[in-house]
């Protein structure tokens, strides 16, 4: 399975180490205001990359006749600013509430002067002092008027640029995602669905695969909103032991149809109700629609860190519209192998039943596969024994396959697959029976007594906060010492995954050797690690962060993800060199 981020490290680099670009000043920072009720409210956007001082806001009237209270600051975050030491800060927006008397105004509009200053953090470029005047009009209902004394005509142009080239990389990233395992086994749940429509012509088995497709596109368009609308990220709702639980048992339910255990088809009654006077067609297209709704769930599950990264700019922003569109055009992208497959199943589906059957079963085990890599997350989840049991059963179906094969060379290659099978299977047998957790490494709790509850190899320090980790990073300055911050979390999967193989090896430890190692956990979502994840501008773990000796962060080499031995080493050395 680890295959699932073959696409992985181009996608994130296109959001984790692009060179930002300098925005005009109206264009990073904006601004608007309305009245409600006897308070006035100043909300500032600010743009991603961007922070204003909370001591560099002003709201003065225009004029002397309209009289204003103190104003209400919300909570900000504290920033190690390069001009003037640790300030508080707000990044993303920033609203601001004054008591207005309302009595006093002889007219129904409130001229006013607004005031900030604010920087880029990843350039350390610092704007001059903002000032800008907006006429608000009070009426006898809270009105809310919003113009600025600088408009800017080309934003929406920018915006649908942005938009636009948000939307073409996550299309382009769900095509790459196609050719995973966690997306390939979708491949014969839709033949399963042309299949029984007793060899339909390339008209009708393509708008089926149209319909699958769009059940998926509806699921991520739902999932990409509510995560831009919260603001949040939802792998940590992806990766809770319920929902966990509950996708597998439903990669478990898809398993037994592709054995043809059962069909998976909607109840007779709604069947009914749907068709009516319309075409015999409707059932068949709406179980298929049903169908790309569960396998989006599926997919979106395993892919989950994928996900994350693709919609860390609608996060960021709170945007519900560009998560929606992000996460739309990556099911399109993942869907476009389906469709051109549905099209072309004339050709590609066989006419009898046994080799259709044969194969359905193969991506039956690939399915219960994806079910087991996903459970292997959970603690309590015995995940080396079920991938033996996995292993040995798919090794017998195939030894049982290759014995009407009248081809010698299919004959014995069948065999051959049969017979790995059952080794593999047998070593993750004893490795699961003496503590170890790895199916490609199955037997590597043999070398320990401890087997897979032994220490990590890398001395991390352990913190939750800005503050805590801000200490250790002015402690690896002070000692002229490199520092790699890794963000974690006990519900990512690739964390794991990283704490078992990468910062195990005896190669990574030498190379860090003389490096302050600081692991930043976010389990909990909470306004503590939402702070963190902000300060340090990442999306959500796994997160790879390298700090030179003069506190620095190598921008260009910040990863997401799962990192192989290799890969991290040459990381490693990179950060070292001068850019």
């Amino acid at each position: 399975m680890g295959s699932v981020l073959l696409c992985w490290p181009a996608h994130a680099q296109f959001f984790a180490a692009k060179k930002p670009q300098l925005l005009p000043e109206h264009e990073a920072f904006q601004v608007t205001a309305d009245v409600i009720g006897n308070n006035l409210h100043v909300y500032w956007s600010i743009a991603n990359d961007y922070y204003m001082y909370r001591q560099q806001f002003a709201i003065e009237p225009a004029s002397d006749a309209v009289e204003l209270g103190a104003i209400n600051f919300p909570q900000g975050v504290i920033e190690d600013d390069p001009e003037f030491g640790e300030v508080e800060v707000y990044f993303y927006n920033a609203e601001l509430v004054a008591a207005v008397d309302r009595a006093g105004l002889s007219a129904n509009k409130i001229d006013l002067i607004v005031k900030g200053q604010g920087c880029n953090k990843p350039v350390g470029v610092c704007y001059p002092p903002i000032s800008r005047t907006l006429t608000v009009s009070v009426d006898s209902g809270d009105s809310q008027t919003k113009q600025s004394q600088n408009p800017v005509t080309a934003q929406p142009d920018n915006e649908k640029k942005s938009l636009a080239r948000y939307m073409l990389t996550a299309f382009l990233a769900g095509i790459l995602l196609s050719f995973t395992p966690c997306v390939l086994p979708m491949i014969p749940i839709l033949a399963g669905v042309i299949a029984r429509q007793h060899h339909p012509g390339k008209l009708r088995s393509g708008w089926l695969a149209c319909c699958y497709v769009a059940g998926t596109v509806v699921t991520y368009l739902i999932a990409g909103w509510v995560a831009g609308a919260a603001g949040t990220q939802l792998q940590a709702h992806f990766q809770n032991p319920w929902v966990i639980g509950f996708i597998c048992t439903l990669l478990v339910l898809l398993a037994g149809s592709l054995f043809g255990w059962f069909r998976i088809e909607l109840p007779g009654s709604l069947q009914a109700k749907l068709t009516g006077s319309q075409p015999s067609s409707l059932p068949a297209a709406t179980s298929s629609f049903m169908l790309g709704l569960i396998s989006a769930l599926v997919v979106g599950a395993c892919v989950s860190p994928i996900l994350i990264v693709t919609l860390g700019a609608a996060i960021a922003q709170a945007d519900p519209v560009l998560g929606a569109a992000i996460m739309g055009s990556m099911a399109l992208g993942m869907g476009l192998l389906l469709i051109l497959f549905g099209f072309g199943a004339g050709w590609i589906l066989p006419r009898s039943g046994p080799w259709m059957q044969q194969i359905q079963v193969v991506f039956g085990f690939m399915i219960l596969g994806v079910a087991i890599y996903l459970a292997s997350t959970l603690p309590q989840v015995p995940s080396l024994l079920l991938w033996a049991a996995l292993l040995m059963v798919a090794g017998l179906y195939c030894w049982q396959l290759a014995a009407p094969i009248e081809s010698p060379m299919i004959n014995s290659s069948t065999k051959a697959v049969a017979i790995a099978l059952m080794i593999w299977g047998g070593m993750a047998l004893v490795g699961g029976a003496t503590g170890g957790a790895d199916i490609l490494r199955p037997l590597d709790s043999l070398g320990s007594s401890t087997g897979s509850n032994r220490t990590p190899v890398l001395p991390f320090q352990k913190v939750t906060s800005v503050d805590e980790a801000k200490r250790l990073l002015a402690g690896a300055k002070a000692q002229n010492r490199p520092a790699m911050v890794d963000f974690y979390a006990d519900w990512c999967l690739d964390c794991k995954r990283m704490q078992r193989t990468t910062y195990r090896q005896p190669e990574v430890a030498a190379a860090l050797q003389n490096w302050q190692l600081i692991e930043i956990d976010v389990t909990d979502t909470s306004t503590v690690s939402e702070e963190v994840k902000r300060y340090f501008d990442v999306f959500g773990p796994p997160a790879t962060l390298f700090i030179k000796a003069d506190g620095e962060e190598r921008i260009d080499l910040r990863q997401y993800g799962y990192i192989a031995e290799p890969e991290f080493l040459q990381l490693v050395r990179r950060s070292q060199v001068p850019e």
